[in-house]
């Protein structure tokens, strides 16, 4: 999927979608992004990638407002909305494949239900380039799972297209096709000088969260 058309579908959809990720968790998202930070050793500079509406930032702020927040979405209308939750922060239209940043400057980036949207094979060899040494990528995605592919199609479909055109839902369906295992996400992380630190499936396996430290 290009930036631009993924851009246009998250501009759309970004009034409603917290309540859209609050009803596909079963209201369990909150808990899982708590998880994700807590198993994750915060630094002096965070950067949440697809930050959507700010979610993760604001309970990364709430836990440990010492730190450098920076957002970054390729959807205006989802930073706008971070905005409103983050204030504080620092939030960037861009693209994960070609980070504004330095190479070897940033210690933890966060992808919270995002990792899957995206180019995975280019975007890690980004976080290669900007994580600093000992730095840590975390993942909390959807994953590779006949039965959540099932929810999406049969059971939750009723619900998404209520709050969503056709389009824009047949994306999230799509979007968990293109998910990736726990041990398929070790192999390409491993790849990429990480080394899988944290891994724990959730919801019966419906999502998983991943923590990589890169090791050189």
């Amino acid at each position: 999927m290009s930036t631009n058309i993924a851009s246009k579908i998250f501009d759309s959809v970004s009034k409603t979608y917290d309540i859209f990720l609050n009803f596909i968790t079963f209201g369990y998202i909150h808990k899982l992004q708590n998880n994700l930070i807590e198993k994750t050793p915060l630094g002096e500079n965070i950067v949440d990638i697809g930050t959507g509406t700010g979610e993760i930032l604001k309970k990364i702020n709430d836990k440990n407002n010492n730190s450098l927040l920076i957002g970054i979405d390729v959807s205006k209308n989802m930073l706008l909305k971070a905005k409103e939750k983050v204030p504080n922060a620092n939030l960037l239209i861009a693209d994960a494949e070609n980070l504004p940043f330095k190479n070897k400057s940033i210690d933890n980036i966060f992808f919270s239900l995002v990792f899957r949207h995206l180019n995975q094979e280019n975007t890690t060899q980004e976080l290669k380039r900007v994580i600093k040494k000992n730095g840590y990528v975390s993942i909390l995605d959807l994953s590779k799972n006949k039965l959540l592919l099932f929810l999406f199609d049969k059971i939750f479909k009723p619900f998404g297209r209520l709050i969503f055109s056709k389009k824009e839902y047949d994306y999230f369906i799509d979007s968990i096709k293109w998910a990736k295992s726990i041990e398929e996400l070790e192999e390409l992380f491993k790849k990429n000088d990480f080394e899988c630190i944290y891994k724990k499936k959730y919801l019966f396996g419906l999502a998983i969260i991943v923590i990589f430290k890169k090791s050189s």
